[in-house]
């Protein structure tokens, strides 16, 4: 059956421009959405959590809280600015830092009651990933921090952590091959810590992707080919469209660019097997000015305008108990 889709937006258009609330007032009232996913705390949460984490945890039942009155579900917490990308770095005290960073957005997906938090694989140095030997090593760095924030997640309650595909090859995941050992050696991981552990899956992301320069088989560019190799490991899919280089990024509504929204939700509805499946709208805003802040809501109220369409079309109903929208029987 394909999955029941709870369409919302990445708070990243928001970010440097309202507070959390704010933010979700903005979604709720302005944009008509009930689901929102967060970014996490990047600009002082680790230090933060780290100096007081009572404090850092009441904030954000705070804002837990103030989404509930709004009617607004915070589905998952995602990086920013890859700011956990560090755990593939060649310095142990740079991969413990990452590793702490990673453990603050747990916290703050906990605080939520979030379904999952995320973030690309890793971060490498073009010198590090050019060099098989490094660029392995630190792979396997990376994996071992994973597994730590496995077993953080099911401490905390946090149902799910999710690897958001590449924008580029030294971020691991960008091709279908590597995203498939990835998440079979974490799968492992978790079959041999049940009681321990969470599962990892997938986000898929319309706007990252392998450049033709990185690797020549167009597959891996492919959306149709990512969903119908992870049925059953894409939970999230953020949503945006972009050029064949994956060089730059468009609301929805504009007729450049690649991604057929449609499209899209069609192969989710034909190919995935989960139950449930989070789909976002993660279009970036400019940042700090009235004018470019007014054009982001605006162009966000248009290419929802395009999702609602597409869902209708492809037999998707609306459920009002939840404000998901129910698959065609």
């Amino acid at each position: 059956m394909a999955p029941k889709i709870h369409f919302g937006v990445n708070l990243n258009f928001a970010k440097y421009v309202y507070g959390r609330k704010r933010a979700i007032e903005v979604i709720r009232r302005r944009l008509g959405i009930h689901h929102a996913e967060m970014v996490a705390d990047n600009d002082f949460g680790a230090v933060f959590y780290l100096r007081s984490p009572e404090a850092f945890r009441e904030q954000h039942y705070d804002v837990a809280d103030h989404a509930a009155a709004q009617g607004v579900r915070i589905a998952g917490v995602f990086t920013v600015y890859r700011e956990t990308g560090a755990i593939a770095s060649a310095s142990p005290d740079v991969r413990e830092s990452a590793y702490l960073v990673g453990l603050s957005i747990i916290e703050q997906a906990a605080c939520y009651r979030a379904t999952y938090a995320g973030a690309t694989l890793f971060t490498m140095n073009k010198e590090a990933a050019e060099d098989p030997e490094q660029y392995q090593s630190q792979f396997y760095a990376a994996i071992e921090t994973w597994k730590r924030w496995m077993g953080d997640a099911r401490r905390l309650g946090v149902p799910r952590l999710l690897i958001e595909t590449a924008a580029a090859y030294r971020e691991g995941c960008s091709t279908i091959h590597d995203t498939r050992t990835t998440l079979e050696t974490l799968a492992d991981f978790h079959d041999k810590n049940p009681d321990t552990t969470v599962p990892v899956g997938l986000c898929y992301d319309t706007g990252h992707g392998i450049s033709s320069t990185e690797i020549r088989d167009d597959i891996h560019r492919d959306f149709r080919a990512w969903l119908a190799a992870f049925p059953d490991a894409i939970h999230s899919i953020h949503l945006k469209n972009t050029d064949p280089d994956f060089l730059e990024t468009w609301h929805l509504h504009r007729d450049e660019g690649i991604i057929c929204t449609r499209d899209v939700l069609e192969a989710a509805r034909d190919s995935l097997a989960v139950p449930e499946l989070h789909v976002m709208l993660e279009v970036p805003g400019k940042r700090g000015r009235d004018i470019g802040e007014e054009r982001a809501i605006d162009e966000h109220v248009r290419s929802i305008e395009v999702v609602h369409e597409a869902l209708e079309s492809l037999g998707y109903t609306r459920d009002p108990a939840d404000s998901g929208w129910n698959p065609p029987a």
